[in-house]
Protein backbone atom coordinates (compact mmCIF):
# COMPACT_ATOMS: atom_id res chain seq x y z
CA UNK A 1 0.00 0.00 0.00
CA UNK A 2 1.54 3.32 -1.09
CA UNK A 3 1.40 6.53 0.97
CA UNK A 4 -1.45 8.06 -1.07
CA UNK A 5 -3.62 4.96 -0.68
CA UNK A 6 -2.91 4.85 3.06
CA UNK A 7 -3.89 8.51 3.48
CA UNK A 8 -7.11 7.92 1.53
CA UNK A 9 -7.96 5.00 3.82
CA UNK A 10 -7.39 7.19 6.89
CA UNK A 11 -9.64 9.91 5.45
CA UNK A 12 -12.34 7.34 4.69
CA UNK A 13 -12.16 5.95 8.22
CA UNK A 14 -12.30 9.43 9.72
CA UNK A 15 -15.40 10.42 7.75
CA UNK A 16 -17.09 7.06 8.34
CA UNK A 17 -16.37 7.44 12.08
CA UNK A 18 -18.15 10.82 12.05
CA UNK A 19 -21.10 9.36 10.16
CA UNK A 20 -21.46 6.38 12.50
CA UNK A 21 -21.01 8.51 15.63
CA UNK A 22 -23.40 11.36 14.85
CA UNK A 23 -25.88 9.75 12.45
CA UNK A 24 -26.05 5.94 12.63
CA UNK A 25 -25.50 5.45 16.36
CA UNK A 26 -28.12 8.04 17.48
CA UNK A 27 -30.68 6.44 15.14
CA UNK A 28 -29.90 2.94 16.45
CA UNK A 29 -29.96 4.20 20.03
CA UNK A 30 -33.36 5.87 19.71
CA UNK A 31 -34.74 2.68 18.13
CA UNK A 32 -33.32 0.65 21.04
CA UNK A 33 -34.90 2.97 23.63
CA UNK A 34 -38.27 2.76 21.90
CA UNK A 35 -38.18 -1.05 22.18
CA UNK A 36 -37.40 -1.18 25.91
CA UNK A 37 -40.19 -1.38 28.47
CA UNK A 38 -40.24 0.41 31.81
CA UNK A 39 -38.73 -2.67 33.52
CA UNK A 40 -35.80 -2.74 31.06
CA UNK A 41 -36.86 -5.67 28.91
CA UNK A 42 -37.23 -5.80 25.14
CA UNK A 43 -40.86 -5.01 24.39
CA UNK A 44 -43.33 -3.27 22.08
CA UNK A 45 -45.18 -1.83 25.07
CA UNK A 46 -44.24 1.75 24.20
CA UNK A 47 -45.64 1.36 20.69
CA UNK A 48 -48.79 -0.28 22.09
CA UNK A 49 -49.16 2.66 24.48
CA UNK A 50 -48.76 5.08 21.59
CA UNK A 51 -51.42 3.45 19.41
CA UNK A 52 -53.71 3.06 22.42
CA UNK A 53 -53.68 6.78 23.20
CA UNK A 54 -56.25 8.84 21.25
CA UNK A 55 -54.12 11.98 21.49
CA UNK A 56 -51.18 10.23 19.83
CA UNK A 57 -53.36 8.74 17.09
CA UNK A 58 -54.76 12.21 16.43
CA UNK A 59 -51.24 13.67 16.19
CA UNK A 60 -50.22 10.97 13.70
CA UNK A 61 -53.33 11.47 11.57
CA UNK A 62 -52.95 15.25 11.67
CA UNK A 63 -49.31 14.95 10.60
CA UNK A 64 -50.18 12.87 7.54
CA UNK A 65 -53.11 15.17 6.73
CA UNK A 66 -50.91 18.24 6.87
CA UNK A 67 -48.32 16.51 4.66
CA UNK A 68 -50.92 15.64 1.99
CA UNK A 69 -52.57 19.09 2.02
CA UNK A 70 -49.15 20.76 1.87
CA UNK A 71 -48.28 18.73 -1.24
CA UNK A 72 -51.56 19.70 -2.96
CA UNK A 73 -51.38 23.44 -2.26
CA UNK A 74 -47.63 23.70 -2.91
CA UNK A 75 -48.03 21.83 -6.19
CA UNK A 76 -50.69 24.30 -7.35
CA UNK A 77 -48.49 27.29 -6.50
CA UNK A 78 -45.08 25.87 -7.49
CA UNK A 79 -46.06 24.28 -10.81
CA UNK A 80 -48.12 27.30 -11.84
CA UNK A 81 -45.26 29.71 -11.12
CA UNK A 82 -42.77 27.45 -12.90
CA UNK A 83 -44.94 27.56 -16.04
CA UNK A 84 -45.49 31.29 -15.59
CA UNK A 85 -41.76 32.11 -15.50
CA UNK A 86 -40.36 29.38 -17.79
CA UNK A 87 -43.06 28.38 -20.28
CA UNK A 88 -44.83 31.67 -20.87
CA UNK A 89 -43.25 34.92 -21.94
CA UNK A 90 -43.68 37.29 -19.00
CA UNK A 91 -42.26 40.60 -17.87
CA UNK A 92 -39.82 40.80 -14.96
CA UNK A 93 -39.15 37.04 -15.15
CA UNK A 94 -35.69 37.35 -13.55
CA UNK A 95 -36.93 39.51 -10.68
CA UNK A 96 -39.87 37.17 -10.09
CA UNK A 97 -37.47 34.22 -10.08
CA UNK A 98 -35.38 35.87 -7.34
CA UNK A 99 -38.49 36.53 -5.24
CA UNK A 100 -39.69 32.96 -5.68
CA UNK A 101 -36.34 31.59 -4.50
CA UNK A 102 -36.45 33.47 -1.17
CA UNK A 103 -37.75 30.47 0.85
CA UNK A 104 -34.59 28.63 -0.18
CA UNK A 105 -32.38 30.98 1.83
CA UNK A 106 -34.72 32.42 4.48
CA UNK A 107 -35.46 30.30 7.56
CA UNK A 108 -39.08 29.27 7.93
CA UNK A 109 -39.44 30.62 11.46
CA UNK A 110 -38.91 34.18 10.19
CA UNK A 111 -41.72 33.86 7.68
CA UNK A 112 -43.99 32.28 10.31
CA UNK A 113 -43.39 35.18 12.70
CA UNK A 114 -44.01 37.68 9.91
CA UNK A 115 -47.28 35.96 9.01
CA UNK A 116 -48.30 36.16 12.68
CA UNK A 117 -47.72 39.91 12.73
CA UNK A 118 -49.73 40.33 9.52
CA UNK A 119 -52.56 37.79 9.62
CA UNK A 120 -53.18 36.82 13.25
CA UNK A 121 -56.22 38.15 15.10
CA UNK A 122 -54.33 41.32 16.05
CA UNK A 123 -52.24 41.30 12.87
CA UNK A 124 -51.94 44.42 10.76
CA UNK A 125 -53.62 43.07 7.61
CA UNK A 126 -56.37 41.31 9.55
CA UNK A 127 -57.16 44.46 11.53
CA UNK A 128 -57.01 46.58 8.38
CA UNK A 129 -59.57 44.34 6.66
CA UNK A 130 -61.78 44.48 9.74
CA UNK A 131 -61.82 48.29 9.68
CA UNK A 132 -62.10 48.53 5.91
CA UNK A 133 -65.05 46.12 5.72
CA UNK A 134 -66.58 47.42 8.97
CA UNK A 135 -66.68 43.96 10.53
CA UNK A 136 -67.11 43.02 14.19
CA UNK A 137 -64.39 40.39 14.08
CA UNK A 138 -61.21 40.01 11.98
CA UNK A 139 -62.12 38.09 8.79
CA UNK A 140 -59.02 35.85 8.59
CA UNK A 141 -58.86 32.78 10.84
CA UNK A 142 -55.10 32.45 11.00
CA UNK A 143 -54.66 29.56 13.40
CA UNK A 144 -54.93 25.78 13.51
CA UNK A 145 -54.63 23.73 10.35
CA UNK A 146 -55.73 26.65 8.13
CA UNK A 147 -52.85 28.80 9.32
CA UNK A 148 -50.37 25.92 9.07
CA UNK A 149 -51.34 25.10 5.47
CA UNK A 150 -51.31 28.79 4.51
CA UNK A 151 -47.75 29.19 5.79
CA UNK A 152 -46.62 25.90 4.24
CA UNK A 153 -48.11 26.84 0.87
CA UNK A 154 -46.09 30.03 0.52
CA UNK A 155 -42.85 28.70 2.00
CA UNK A 156 -42.62 25.08 0.81
CA UNK A 157 -43.68 25.43 -2.84
CA UNK A 158 -39.99 25.82 -3.64
CA UNK A 159 -39.37 22.15 -4.57
CA UNK A 160 -42.21 22.10 -7.10
CA UNK A 161 -41.08 25.43 -8.51
CA UNK A 162 -37.41 24.53 -8.95
CA UNK A 163 -37.86 20.95 -10.23
CA UNK A 164 -40.67 21.85 -12.63
CA UNK A 165 -38.77 24.87 -13.91
CA UNK A 166 -35.68 22.77 -14.61
CA UNK A 167 -37.78 20.06 -16.28
CA UNK A 168 -39.41 22.65 -18.55
CA UNK A 169 -35.98 24.00 -19.44
CA UNK A 170 -34.96 20.54 -20.65
CA UNK A 171 -38.19 19.85 -22.54
CA UNK A 172 -37.52 18.79 -26.13
CA UNK A 173 -39.48 21.46 -27.96
CA UNK A 174 -39.09 19.68 -31.31
CA UNK A 175 -41.56 17.05 -30.09
CA UNK A 176 -44.05 19.81 -29.25
CA UNK A 177 -43.62 21.42 -32.68
CA UNK A 178 -43.99 18.06 -34.45
CA UNK A 179 -47.19 17.26 -32.57
CA UNK A 180 -48.69 20.66 -33.34
CA UNK A 181 -47.80 20.35 -37.04
CA UNK A 182 -49.59 16.99 -37.14
CA UNK A 183 -52.77 18.62 -35.87
CA UNK A 184 -52.61 17.80 -32.15
CA UNK A 185 -54.57 20.16 -29.90
CA UNK A 186 -52.94 22.06 -27.03
CA UNK A 187 -54.54 19.68 -24.55
CA UNK A 188 -53.20 16.63 -26.42
CA UNK A 189 -49.71 18.16 -26.52
CA UNK A 190 -49.85 18.76 -22.78
CA UNK A 191 -51.28 15.27 -22.00
CA UNK A 192 -49.01 13.25 -24.28
CA UNK A 193 -45.74 15.23 -24.31
CA UNK A 194 -45.42 17.90 -21.63
CA UNK A 195 -47.01 16.10 -18.66
CA UNK A 196 -45.10 12.78 -19.11
CA UNK A 197 -41.89 14.83 -19.25
CA UNK A 198 -42.81 16.73 -16.06
CA UNK A 199 -44.14 13.72 -14.15
CA UNK A 200 -40.81 12.62 -12.56
CA UNK A 201 -40.09 16.21 -11.46
CA UNK A 202 -43.57 16.60 -9.96
CA UNK A 203 -43.35 13.25 -8.14
CA UNK A 204 -39.92 13.98 -6.66
CA UNK A 205 -41.16 17.42 -5.59
CA UNK A 206 -44.23 15.84 -4.00
CA UNK A 207 -42.12 13.45 -1.92
CA UNK A 208 -39.75 16.21 -0.79
CA UNK A 209 -42.64 18.52 0.08
CA UNK A 210 -44.48 15.77 1.96
CA UNK A 211 -41.35 15.02 4.01
CA UNK A 212 -40.94 18.73 4.78
CA UNK A 213 -44.63 19.12 5.63
CA UNK A 214 -44.88 16.20 8.07
CA UNK A 215 -41.69 17.26 9.87
CA UNK A 216 -42.65 20.95 10.10
CA UNK A 217 -42.33 22.43 13.56
CA UNK A 218 -42.29 26.24 13.43
CA UNK A 219 -45.77 26.71 11.96
CA UNK A 220 -47.56 24.06 14.10
CA UNK A 221 -45.80 25.25 17.26
CA UNK A 222 -46.32 28.99 16.79
CA UNK A 223 -49.73 29.16 15.08
CA UNK A 224 -51.17 25.66 15.52
CA UNK A 225 -53.27 26.74 18.52
CA UNK A 226 -53.26 23.23 19.94
CA UNK A 227 -53.40 21.42 16.59
CA UNK A 228 -51.39 18.33 17.43
CA UNK A 229 -48.64 17.07 15.15
CA UNK A 230 -45.86 14.58 15.72
CA UNK A 231 -43.16 17.23 15.69
CA UNK A 232 -44.80 19.26 18.47
CA UNK A 233 -45.66 16.11 20.45
CA UNK A 234 -41.98 15.15 20.41
CA UNK A 235 -41.07 18.47 22.04
CA UNK A 236 -43.92 18.07 24.54
CA UNK A 237 -42.72 14.59 25.52
CA UNK A 238 -39.16 15.85 25.84
CA UNK A 239 -40.25 18.76 28.07
CA UNK A 240 -42.21 16.31 30.26
CA UNK A 241 -39.15 14.05 30.44
CA UNK A 242 -41.07 11.22 28.77
CA UNK A 243 -38.10 10.19 26.67
CA UNK A 244 -39.35 6.66 25.92
CA UNK A 245 -42.58 8.00 24.43
CA UNK A 246 -40.55 10.67 22.63
CA UNK A 247 -38.36 7.91 21.18
CA UNK A 248 -41.44 6.12 19.79
CA UNK A 249 -42.69 9.36 18.25
CA UNK A 250 -39.24 9.98 16.76
CA UNK A 251 -39.04 6.50 15.25
CA UNK A 252 -42.51 6.76 13.69
CA UNK A 253 -41.89 10.22 12.25
CA UNK A 254 -38.48 9.14 11.00
CA UNK A 255 -40.06 6.04 9.45
CA UNK A 256 -42.48 8.22 7.47
CA UNK A 257 -39.58 10.37 6.27
CA UNK A 258 -37.40 7.37 5.34
CA UNK A 259 -40.15 5.82 3.20
CA UNK A 260 -40.76 9.18 1.56
CA UNK A 261 -37.06 9.68 0.83
CA UNK A 262 -36.73 6.19 -0.66
CA UNK A 263 -39.55 7.01 -3.07
CA UNK A 264 -37.88 10.34 -3.77
CA UNK A 265 -34.56 8.68 -4.64
CA UNK A 266 -36.31 6.22 -6.96
CA UNK A 267 -38.15 8.89 -8.95
CA UNK A 268 -35.25 11.38 -8.89
CA UNK A 269 -33.25 8.89 -11.00
CA UNK A 270 -36.00 9.02 -13.61
CA UNK A 271 -35.87 12.77 -13.43
CA UNK A 272 -32.14 12.76 -14.18
CA UNK A 273 -32.73 10.57 -17.24
CA UNK A 274 -35.32 13.03 -18.46
CA UNK A 275 -32.87 15.90 -18.11
CA UNK A 276 -30.32 14.21 -20.30
CA UNK A 277 -32.64 13.97 -23.33
CA UNK A 278 -32.44 17.58 -24.40
CA UNK A 279 -32.54 18.52 -28.08
CA UNK A 280 -34.17 21.81 -29.04
CA UNK A 281 -34.54 24.57 -26.45
CA UNK A 282 -38.12 25.39 -25.56
CA UNK A 283 -39.47 28.66 -26.89
CA UNK A 284 -41.52 30.74 -24.49
CA UNK A 285 -45.19 30.99 -25.38
CA UNK A 286 -47.00 34.32 -25.73
CA UNK A 287 -50.55 34.33 -24.35
CA UNK A 288 -52.64 36.01 -27.03
CA UNK A 289 -56.00 35.67 -25.29
CA UNK A 290 -56.33 38.88 -23.27
CA UNK A 291 -58.74 37.43 -20.70
CA UNK A 292 -56.52 34.41 -20.09
CA UNK A 293 -53.43 36.63 -19.93
CA UNK A 294 -55.12 38.91 -17.38
CA UNK A 295 -56.24 35.95 -15.25
CA UNK A 296 -52.77 34.37 -15.24
CA UNK A 297 -51.07 37.65 -14.39
CA UNK A 298 -53.52 38.30 -11.55
CA UNK A 299 -52.93 34.83 -10.08
CA UNK A 300 -49.16 35.12 -10.44
CA UNK A 301 -48.90 38.56 -8.86
CA UNK A 302 -51.26 37.55 -6.05
CA UNK A 303 -48.97 34.63 -5.26
CA UNK A 304 -45.92 36.89 -5.43
CA UNK A 305 -47.69 39.33 -3.11
CA UNK A 306 -48.28 36.60 -0.51
CA UNK A 307 -44.62 35.56 -0.76
CA UNK A 308 -43.05 39.00 -0.56
CA UNK A 309 -45.46 40.60 1.96
CA UNK A 310 -44.00 38.90 5.06
CA UNK A 311 -40.47 39.81 3.98
CA UNK A 312 -41.40 43.46 3.43
CA UNK A 313 -43.40 43.33 6.66
CA UNK A 314 -40.40 42.22 8.70
CA UNK A 315 -38.17 44.92 7.24
CA UNK A 316 -40.74 47.69 7.83
CA UNK A 317 -41.71 46.51 11.32
CA UNK A 318 -38.05 46.24 12.32
CA UNK A 319 -37.99 50.04 12.29
CA UNK A 320 -41.24 50.41 14.26
CA UNK A 321 -41.23 51.89 17.77
CA UNK A 322 -42.41 48.97 19.91
CA UNK A 323 -43.52 51.14 22.85
CA UNK A 324 -45.88 53.23 20.74
CA UNK A 325 -47.00 50.31 18.60
CA UNK A 326 -48.37 48.39 21.60
CA UNK A 327 -50.96 51.14 22.11
CA UNK A 328 -52.10 51.21 18.47
CA UNK A 329 -53.22 48.82 15.74
CA UNK A 330 -50.82 50.16 13.13
CA UNK A 331 -47.30 51.45 13.85
CA UNK A 332 -46.83 55.08 12.87
CA UNK A 333 -43.50 55.86 14.53
CA UNK A 334 -40.32 54.48 12.96
CA UNK A 335 -36.80 54.65 14.28
CA UNK A 336 -33.38 52.97 14.22
CA UNK A 337 -33.66 52.29 17.94
CA UNK A 338 -34.26 48.54 17.54
CA UNK A 339 -31.04 48.08 15.58
CA UNK A 340 -29.16 50.36 17.97
CA UNK A 341 -30.26 48.23 20.90
CA UNK A 342 -29.04 45.08 19.17
CA UNK A 343 -25.57 46.44 18.47
CA UNK A 344 -25.15 48.41 21.70
CA UNK A 345 -26.54 45.96 24.27
CA UNK A 346 -24.36 42.91 24.81
CA UNK A 347 -27.21 40.68 25.95
CA UNK A 348 -29.29 41.38 22.83
CA UNK A 349 -26.29 41.14 20.48
CA UNK A 350 -25.10 37.83 21.94
CA UNK A 351 -27.56 35.59 19.99
CA UNK A 352 -26.52 37.29 16.74
CA UNK A 353 -22.85 36.56 17.43
CA UNK A 354 -23.64 33.01 18.53
CA UNK A 355 -25.65 32.21 15.41
CA UNK A 356 -23.15 33.75 12.99
CA UNK A 357 -20.27 31.93 14.66
CA UNK A 358 -22.06 28.58 14.87
CA UNK A 359 -23.36 28.92 11.28
CA UNK A 360 -19.88 29.63 9.96
CA UNK A 361 -18.51 26.62 11.83
CA UNK A 362 -21.34 24.40 10.55
CA UNK A 363 -21.13 25.66 6.96
CA UNK A 364 -17.35 25.31 6.97
CA UNK A 365 -17.51 21.81 8.44
CA UNK A 366 -20.23 20.65 6.04
CA UNK A 367 -18.35 22.14 3.06
CA UNK A 368 -15.07 20.52 4.07
CA UNK A 369 -16.72 17.11 4.42
CA UNK A 370 -18.55 17.66 1.11
CA UNK A 371 -15.37 18.62 -0.75
CA UNK A 372 -13.36 15.67 0.54
CA UNK A 373 -16.16 13.14 0.06
CA UNK A 374 -17.02 14.43 -3.43
CA UNK A 375 -13.39 14.06 -4.47
CA UNK A 376 -13.32 10.51 -3.09
CA UNK A 377 -16.63 9.60 -4.82
CA UNK A 378 -15.22 10.65 -8.19
CA UNK A 379 -11.82 9.01 -7.76
CA UNK A 380 -12.99 5.81 -6.09
CA UNK A 381 -16.05 3.61 -6.71
CA UNK A 382 -15.16 0.97 -4.13
CA UNK A 383 -16.93 -0.31 -1.02
CA UNK A 384 -15.76 2.46 1.32
CA UNK A 385 -16.97 5.08 -1.14
CA UNK A 386 -20.45 3.51 -1.19
CA UNK A 387 -20.55 3.35 2.61
CA UNK A 388 -19.56 7.00 2.89
CA UNK A 389 -22.11 8.03 0.28
CA UNK A 390 -24.83 6.18 2.24
CA UNK A 391 -23.84 7.95 5.47
CA UNK A 392 -24.08 11.34 3.77
CA UNK A 393 -27.51 10.60 2.28
CA UNK A 394 -29.08 9.33 5.55
CA UNK A 395 -29.46 12.79 7.19
CA UNK A 396 -31.83 13.82 4.39
CA UNK A 397 -34.39 11.40 5.87
CA UNK A 398 -34.05 12.68 9.45
CA UNK A 399 -36.59 15.40 10.38
CA UNK A 400 -35.17 18.25 12.44
CA UNK A 401 -37.21 17.43 15.53
CA UNK A 402 -36.06 13.80 15.48
CA UNK A 403 -32.45 14.82 14.93
CA UNK A 404 -32.50 16.85 18.14
CA UNK A 405 -33.98 14.03 20.22
CA UNK A 406 -31.56 11.52 18.65
CA UNK A 407 -28.57 13.56 19.84
CA UNK A 408 -30.07 14.15 23.29
CA UNK A 409 -30.73 10.48 23.98
CA UNK A 410 -27.41 9.32 22.51
CA UNK A 411 -25.03 11.80 24.16
CA UNK A 412 -26.66 13.06 27.35
CA UNK A 413 -23.73 11.61 29.29
CA UNK A 414 -20.11 10.69 28.70
CA UNK A 415 -19.71 8.30 25.79
CA UNK A 416 -16.87 6.20 24.43
CA UNK A 417 -17.53 7.38 20.85
CA UNK A 418 -16.76 10.91 22.04
CA UNK A 419 -13.65 9.76 23.92
CA UNK A 420 -15.52 9.73 27.23
CA UNK A 421 -16.96 13.22 26.80
CA UNK A 422 -20.62 14.37 26.90
CA UNK A 423 -22.23 16.40 24.12
CA UNK A 424 -25.57 17.59 25.50
CA UNK A 425 -25.20 20.95 27.22
CA UNK A 426 -22.00 21.87 25.38
CA UNK A 427 -21.53 24.69 22.88
CA UNK A 428 -20.56 22.29 20.10
CA UNK A 429 -23.84 20.35 20.01
CA UNK A 430 -25.62 22.95 17.86
CA UNK A 431 -22.88 23.31 15.20
CA UNK A 432 -22.69 19.51 14.98
CA UNK A 433 -26.48 19.27 14.60
CA UNK A 434 -26.42 21.99 11.92
CA UNK A 435 -23.76 20.05 9.98
CA UNK A 436 -25.89 16.90 10.09
CA UNK A 437 -28.98 18.84 8.98
CA UNK A 438 -27.25 20.43 5.97
CA UNK A 439 -24.59 17.93 4.91
CA UNK A 440 -26.72 16.20 2.24
CA UNK A 441 -27.64 19.45 0.48
CA UNK A 442 -24.07 20.78 0.61
CA UNK A 443 -22.64 17.48 -0.65
CA UNK A 444 -25.05 17.37 -3.58
CA UNK A 445 -24.14 20.90 -4.61
CA UNK A 446 -20.40 20.20 -4.32
CA UNK A 447 -20.58 16.81 -6.04
CA UNK A 448 -22.48 18.31 -8.97
CA UNK A 449 -19.74 20.92 -9.38
CA UNK A 450 -17.03 18.25 -9.25
CA UNK A 451 -18.74 16.04 -11.84
CA UNK A 452 -18.91 18.98 -14.24
CA UNK A 453 -15.12 19.27 -14.18
CA UNK A 454 -13.50 17.74 -17.26
CA UNK A 455 -10.22 15.91 -16.43
CA UNK A 456 -8.90 16.83 -19.88
CA UNK A 457 -8.36 20.33 -18.53
CA UNK A 458 -5.64 18.89 -16.28
CA UNK A 459 -3.81 17.26 -19.19
CA UNK A 460 -4.06 20.42 -21.28
CA UNK A 461 -2.76 22.56 -18.42
CA UNK A 462 0.20 20.28 -17.75
CA UNK A 463 1.03 20.07 -21.47
CA UNK A 464 1.31 23.86 -21.42
CA UNK A 465 3.83 23.65 -18.60
CA UNK A 466 1.66 24.40 -15.57
CA UNK A 467 2.44 22.72 -12.27
CA UNK A 468 -0.14 20.78 -10.23
CA UNK A 469 -0.51 23.76 -7.88
CA UNK A 470 -1.06 26.18 -10.77
CA UNK A 471 -3.58 23.83 -12.38
CA UNK A 472 -5.45 23.48 -9.11
CA UNK A 473 -5.46 27.23 -8.50
CA UNK A 474 -6.22 28.57 -11.98
CA UNK A 475 -8.24 25.74 -13.57
CA UNK A 476 -9.89 23.50 -10.98
CA UNK A 477 -10.95 26.05 -8.34
CA UNK A 478 -12.63 28.54 -10.75
CA UNK A 479 -14.71 25.75 -12.32
CA UNK A 480 -15.93 24.07 -9.10
CA UNK A 481 -16.03 27.15 -6.85
CA UNK A 482 -19.63 28.07 -7.73
CA UNK A 483 -20.92 24.74 -6.40
CA UNK A 484 -18.80 25.00 -3.26
CA UNK A 485 -19.88 28.60 -2.58
CA UNK A 486 -23.53 27.74 -3.20
CA UNK A 487 -23.35 24.80 -0.79
CA UNK A 488 -21.57 26.86 1.86
CA UNK A 489 -24.07 29.71 1.51
CA UNK A 490 -27.05 27.38 1.77
CA UNK A 491 -25.64 25.68 4.89
CA UNK A 492 -24.87 29.06 6.47
CA UNK A 493 -28.34 30.48 5.88
CA UNK A 494 -30.14 27.30 6.94
CA UNK A 495 -28.10 27.21 10.15
CA UNK A 496 -28.40 30.93 10.87
CA UNK A 497 -32.16 30.85 11.37
CA UNK A 498 -32.66 27.17 12.29
CA UNK A 499 -35.36 26.94 14.93
CA UNK A 500 -36.52 23.34 15.42
CA UNK A 501 -33.12 21.83 16.24
CA UNK A 502 -32.18 24.92 18.23
CA UNK A 503 -35.33 24.72 20.39
CA UNK A 504 -34.36 21.20 21.44
CA UNK A 505 -30.61 21.60 21.88
CA UNK A 506 -29.63 25.16 22.77
CA UNK A 507 -28.22 26.09 26.16
CA UNK A 508 -27.30 29.19 28.12
CA UNK A 509 -23.99 29.66 26.32
CA UNK A 510 -25.12 29.09 22.73
CA UNK A 511 -28.56 30.71 22.54
CA UNK A 512 -29.14 31.23 18.79
CA UNK A 513 -30.82 34.02 16.87
CA UNK A 514 -34.01 32.12 16.06
CA UNK A 515 -34.69 31.39 19.75
CA UNK A 516 -34.00 35.02 20.69
CA UNK A 517 -36.39 36.14 17.95
CA UNK A 518 -39.25 33.96 19.24
CA UNK A 519 -38.52 34.85 22.88
CA UNK A 520 -38.65 38.57 22.04
CA UNK A 521 -42.00 38.01 20.36
CA UNK A 522 -43.35 36.25 23.46
CA UNK A 523 -42.03 39.12 25.62
CA UNK A 524 -43.93 41.60 23.40
CA UNK A 525 -40.62 43.18 22.33
CA UNK A 526 -41.77 42.97 18.72
CA UNK A 527 -39.34 45.59 17.44
CA UNK A 528 -36.29 43.57 18.51
CA UNK A 529 -37.84 40.37 17.13
CA UNK A 530 -38.39 42.04 13.75
CA UNK A 531 -34.92 43.60 13.80
CA UNK A 532 -33.41 40.16 14.31
CA UNK A 533 -35.41 39.03 11.29
CA UNK A 534 -34.25 42.08 9.33
CA UNK A 535 -30.62 41.11 9.89
CA UNK A 536 -31.24 37.59 8.63
CA UNK A 537 -33.09 38.92 5.57
CA UNK A 538 -30.16 41.25 4.84
CA UNK A 539 -27.77 38.31 4.84
CA UNK A 540 -30.24 36.22 2.85
CA UNK A 541 -30.47 38.75 0.02
CA UNK A 542 -26.71 38.52 -0.45
CA UNK A 543 -26.98 34.79 -1.13
CA UNK A 544 -30.10 35.03 -3.29
CA UNK A 545 -27.99 36.16 -6.24
CA UNK A 546 -26.06 32.87 -6.16
CA UNK A 547 -29.21 30.77 -6.26
CA UNK A 548 -31.00 32.94 -8.81
CA UNK A 549 -28.08 32.52 -11.21
CA UNK A 550 -28.12 28.77 -10.64
CA UNK A 551 -31.82 28.38 -11.39
CA UNK A 552 -32.40 31.11 -14.01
Amino acid sequence: MNAKSFINKLIYLGLIYLGITFVVYPIGNILRISLISSDGNLSLSQYIAFFSTPVMITALKNTITVGILTVITCMLVGVFMAFYTQYYKTRFAKLINIILLTPFVLPGVIIVIAFIQLYSEMGIINQALKLLLNLEKPPIKFFGINGIIFVHTFTQYIYFYIHTKIALRFLDYSAVESARSLGASKFQVFKDIIFPHLKPAILTSAFMTFATGVSSFSAPYLIGSGYRMMSTQILQSKMNNQMQMASVQVVLLMGISVITMLLYNFYSKQNIVAKNTRNITMKKVVIKNKSLSLAMNLCAYLIILFIITPIVGIVVLSFADSSSWMMKIFPDEFTLENYKRIFLQKRILSPVKNSIQMSLIAAGGASLIAIISSYLFIKDKGFLSKVLNFLIIIPMAIPASTLGVNLITAFNKKHILLFNNPLVGTYSILPIAYVIATITLVSRSTYTAFTNYNPEYDFASRNLGASNTQTFRWIFIPIVSSGIISGFSLAFMRSLGEYTISALLYGVHNKPLSIAMVNALHDFDIGISMAYGGLIILLGTVFLVLFSKTYE
